[in-house]
């Protein structure tokens, strides 16, 4: 054989697997094993002479992959040299079977068929195939197999075994593959910003994933086979292409996206000359789904047919060319692209190994690898089809991926029934599911049908002398707030459902107003003295108030109007005055929240959602008369409802906090021990300003909500107050809507399950149901559900949809919020629907990094916005930033660790005590000027990228990917390293240390380490190599 023939270039799939193997030599997710139990008389001489016909009849098989300065090529040896390994195994086989095919093969000099033979008994044998994946495909086992029949068989009686001549080399396969100029701008056009599929996981995915895999099998009858094959006849397609849009509606329902890539293999062959060729022909196609729209089955099924079509005509580009092309910013911790593959064998006789007079049968052997987190295999037997999926044991557990099975049965049933079934009725669940997350996971106690003012009054019964509210030196009595209300009352001259805004500054007259106002039938609007004239102009004029409650001191910072003001601090004259008899329909408040759109919308929340609110809250926490809460929250946000009326309505005392404890830390924990305060309520922010300023107190019961509680916050505050609730609810449901008791140790934070009265449901993007586990907008009915906007009919009809699992009437509230439901009837915040971003392809969800920085020591507080395309962290506390970047980079995907970190004393807070993302500052544009690299490891670094990335200047700053850097150029980096250096580098070492400087600086460390080990003379030899 000529050295031209002798030593072959790889082709592009073949040099990712080798690249793979050079990052983890010892896994074996590429090896290719079939194994067979043979059971009588068994010619072994045959058996050899067979195996190693078939060895030297198929070059791929005599392929070996050295490398030269990290390149590899491929060299054909010539035939001989193989031999079938004997072994005997008088126990159980299946271990020794699982080492034989996970033991690694050397690329560069071992044979890449490994055959074994192992004795169990009397004429009972084990057959052990394994190859490596970059010298055969799926194809090539049958064509073996088929070889390996006939020429046994041939030994066997003593004749020759000739098989037809092979009409085609391996080598000339290798050498005749070109690239496709029309297909890679088909591809990179068809797979811009494809996102990766986010299925719905047991366990939280590792930072580098593993190939740990495990396999599950389902078998479909001949019935529903039949039925859903003439669906598939009817449209005109395959049943692959009909199987393969069913396999997208199920991915869609366990992930609840619509736009994501399955892969699908291609046997790579083009006809008669290659077809009976041993080799790695085969590869792995793209298929980008199109679920948009809410299409039928049968659309579904005819967008995939046409996007199949295509893909198939442009299926000769290699994978390893398409991923360089599109530029993909590898993720260690899943597979690039596409994360799960869908594969259809017709007719599965061929991977049957038949031996003459022996009876054969295929064994399980438990070795399953796949680079996949999900793959989903179906055979053809007969009538039937066999499902083998093959699932990533880090992300799910065996039985989720049975129930995955069952489900895609039942979902082929119903395509069956009607394929005109549309895509979200097709994925809602349905039967036992849908009763559990409809009724079983919503039932709670049935709403109150008690209102405050009742309340309060029952309560000014029972105990009239008892100390109702105090702030500061001020305190009243039940009775004595009484008494106040109805002298104010008098003063007002309003009707029931007329407005009156309340602008007071934080004191016991506040609270007198809102009682005043609601005995009156009227509803309060809030406007806070310390929002700018601006906002409070257009609260006062949109909300049409009759009248104004206002001190001397806040009316004189009122913009010009022309409503009638009601001071507090002046007396008026004496009038009769009769309570108006409250009904749970009338409005109580209206609240302004921020709109999208900037201009604000008034809530109006009805008295008989805020008396639900107060019996619900009284029973999570116990209310008692011997509770005092502390009222910490401005009167325009809704919280502050809850802090002021269900004291009041329970017979115990609200401490109201003046302007300036309010705004201290310190004056607010040194309130709450010298009044004996039992209950807080504050946002995560505020709770972290009670901790720093020295909060500890064993006896107190602590409410958090407004924003994302970080599992570090929620560690700090359990191990300081006696009991913690993560409480959640938009102001269009009256305060809160879930809570959840925190455990002692919190892993996972959760917003806890509905509260009395109250109904949640998680639904897609068409409002259908989601199934458990799976991300969705949450919905909320019951009796919290607000009125409205005041004045705002269309965003009313927007937001607030009909109820289709409750009464005639009903009503939901569309959040906006991204959740899901837990195992554990809980649910878990995922951040809003907008605070989901895209970068350089990959979404992005800030809360994770936001969480994952507050987990790390030194981090009080971090917060996670995107400028100009990056990803900035502003941190609080005294961690390093350098030192948190390199943290992250441990545990994080590249893609989530944060280009810029700022340090700031305190994060920016609105008057309601949330956070001001808008004050947030931006960061300086990063350095842009040339860092000349410096000292010998730098310049050696540079030098080998420069090179190799055929550039004129490399700075210590630069990104080797952001080069233009790729896997097979990163192995040649390393191979020039050792070469130079001596040092070996673990590939993964250039995906972790990506710069000139992060490099060198692991290069340096690995010397000195390797120096340590080394005599003096030793010592000098290698650093003269530098």
């Amino acid at each position: 054989m000529s050295a031209e023939v002798n030593r072959l270039p790889l082709s592009a799939d073949q040099e990712r697997l080798w690249f793979l193997q050079q990052v983890d030599p010892a896994d074996p997710t590429y090896h290719l094993s079939h194994t067979a139990r043979l059971i009588g008389p068994l010619d072994e001489a045959a058996l050899a002479r067979a195996f190693q016909e078939i060895v030297a009849r198929h070059e791929a098989l005599r392929a070996r992959f050295p490398a030269v300065d990290g390149s590899p090529f491929q060299v054909i040896d010539p035939p001989g040299g193989f031999e079938l390994e004997t072994l005997t195994c008088e126990g159980p086989v299946d271990a020794l079977v699982a080492e034989l095919a996970a033991r690694p093969f050397d690329l560069a000099g071992d044979r890449l068929i490994r055959v074994t033979l192992i004795g169990t008994g009397s004429e009972e044998h084990v057959l052990s195939v394994v190859m490596h994946h970059i010298v055969a495909d799926g194809r090539s086992i049958g064509i073996l197999l088929g070889e390996l029949s006939a020429l046994y068989s041939a030994f066997c009686k003593g004749e020759p075994g000739t098989l037809p001549p092979l009409r085609a080399r391996w080598a000339d396969f290798v050498r005749a593959e070109t690239a496709d100029a029309e297909s890679l701008a088909y591809w990179k056009d068809q797979l811009a910003d494809a996102p990766p599929l986010n299925l719905s996981t047991d366990h939280r995915r590792p930072v580098v994933a593993s190939p740990d895999s495990a396999l599950v099998r389902h078998k479909l009858r001949g019935p529903l086979v039949t039925r859903f094959s003439a669906v598939a006849a009817a449209a005109r397609c395959t049943p692959f292409m009909a199987l393969m849009a069913a396999y997208q509606a199920l991915l869609a329902a366990n992930s609840g996206q619509y736009d994501f890539c399955v892969g699908f293999p291609t046997a790579g062959r083009d006809g008669q000359e290659d077809d009976q060729l041993i080799g790695y022909f085969a590869s792995v196609a793209v298929l980008r789904s199109d679920l948009s729209g809410d299409p039928t089955f049968l659309e579904l099924m005819h967008r995939t047919r046409s996007r199949l079509m295509t893909a198939l005509r442009h299926r000769k580009l290699p994978l390893e060319s398409l991923l360089t092309a599109l530029d993909i910013e590898r993720d260690l911790s899943r597979p690039p692209l596409f994360q799960t593959t869908f594969g259809m064998t017709y007719d599965a006789s061929d991977q049957a190994i038949r031996l003459a007079g022996l009876q054969t049968d295929w064994l399980e052997t438990g070795f399953t690898h796949s680079p996949y987190e999900l793959k989903l295999d179906i055979f053809e037997h007969g009538s039937e089809w066999l499902m083998m999926l093959v699932y990533n044991r880090d992300l799910f557990d065996a039985e989720t991926i049975e129930r995955f099975a069952r489900d895609f049965e039942s979902l082929l049933s119903r395509i069956a029934d009607d394929p005109q079934v549309r895509l979200s009725q097709l994925t809602a669940p349905s039967g036992a599911e849908r009763d559990r997350l409809v009724h079983d996971w919503n039932r709670v106690a049935p709403p109150a049908r008690t209102l405050f003012p009742d309340l309060f009054q029952e309560q000014v019964g029972l105990r009239p002398e008892a100390i109702a509210v105090s702030c500061g030196p001020t305190r009243l009595t039940y009775a004595e707030l009484d008494r106040r209300a109805d002298e104010l009352a008098a003063q007002l001259d309003v009707r029931p459902g007329d407005r009156v805004a309340v602008c007071l500054p934080r004191s016991v007259e506040s609270l007198v107003a809102l009682l005043a106002v609601q005995r009156t039938g009227a509803a309060y609007v809030p406007l806070d003295p310390d929002y700018p004239a601006a906002r409070l102009a257009f609260v006062l004029a949109d909300c049409g108030a009759s009248v104004v409650l206002a001190s001397r001191e806040t009316a004189a910072i009122l913009p010009a109007h022309t409503v009638r003001t009601v001071l507090v601090d002046e007396p008026g004259l004496a009038r009769d005055f009769r309570r108006m008899r409250v009904r749970g329909e009338d409005t109580a408040y209206v609240l302004y929240t921020s709109g999208s759109t900037g201009r604000p919308k008034g809530v109006a929340v009805p008295h008989a959602a805020l008396g639900n609110l107060l019996a619900a809250m009284a029973d999570l926490v116990g209310a008692t008369s011997q509770d005092v809460w502390l009222a910490l929250t401005s009167l325009s946000f809704d919280i502050s409802a809850l802090e002021l009326y269900l004291p009041l309505a329970t017979g115990g005392r609200v401490e109201i906090a003046d302007a300036d404890t309010a705004a201290d830390g310190f004056r607010q924990v040194q309130l709450i021990q010298q009044a004996g305060i039992t209950h807080v309520q504050a946002t995560p922010s505020g709770w972290r300003v009670l901790l720093e300023c020295g909060l500890r107190d064993p006896a107190l019961t602590a409410l958090v909500g407004g924003e994302a509680l970080s599992g570090e916050l929620a560690s700090r505050l359990r191990a300081t107050v006696d009991r913690l609730f993560n409480v959640y609810g938009p102001t269009e449901t009256t305060i809160w809507s879930t809570a959840w008791p925190v455990p002692a140790s919190p892993e996972e934070i959760r917003i806890g399950a509905p509260i009395r009265g109250t109904q949640v449901y998680v639904v897609g993007n068409h409002l259908e149901l989601v199934r458990q586990g799976v991300p969705g907008e949450l919905l909320i009915g019951g009796a919290g559900v607000a009125h409205g906007y005041l004045g705002r009919p269309s965003l009313t009809a927007e937001r607030f949809v009909p109820d289709p699992y409750g009464p005639p009437g009903g009503r939901l509230y569309r959040t906006g919020d991204r959740v899901r439901w837990d195992a554990d009837r809980s649910l878990e915040f995922l951040g809003r629907g907008d605070n989901q971003v895209k970068l350089r392809g990959h979404r992005i969800e800030l809360g994770e990094v936001e969480a994952a920085c507050e987990a790390l020591p030194g981090v009080v507080a971090a917060v996670v916005a995107v400028h100009e395309e990056n990803l900035v962290a502003y941190l609080v506390g005294d961690a390093d930033s350098d030192w948190v970047r390199a943290d992250l980079a441990e545990r994080l995907p590249s893609y989530l660790v944060p280009a810029w970190f700022i340090r700031l004393e305190a994060l920016p807070l609105t008057p309601n005590g949330k956070l001001d993302r808008r004050a947030l500052p931006a960061p300086q544009a990063p350095e842009t000027k040339f860092v000349a690299p410096s000292g010998d490891a730098e310049e050696l670094v540079a030098d080998i990228w420069r090179e190799l990335l055929d550039l004129e200047r490399v700075s210590a700053a630069d990104d080797f990917f952001r080069l233009g850097g790729h896997s097979l150029l990163a192995v040649r980096v390393a191979a020039r390293l050792r070469a130079i250096a001596g040092v070996e580098l673990p590939i993964m070492t250039m995906f972790t240390h990506r710069t000139v400087a992060e490099l060198a600086a692991e290069l340096e460390e690995r010397l000195l380490s390797e120096l340590s080990e080394l005599s003096e003379e030793e010592a000098e030899r290698l650093l003269d190599r530098l």
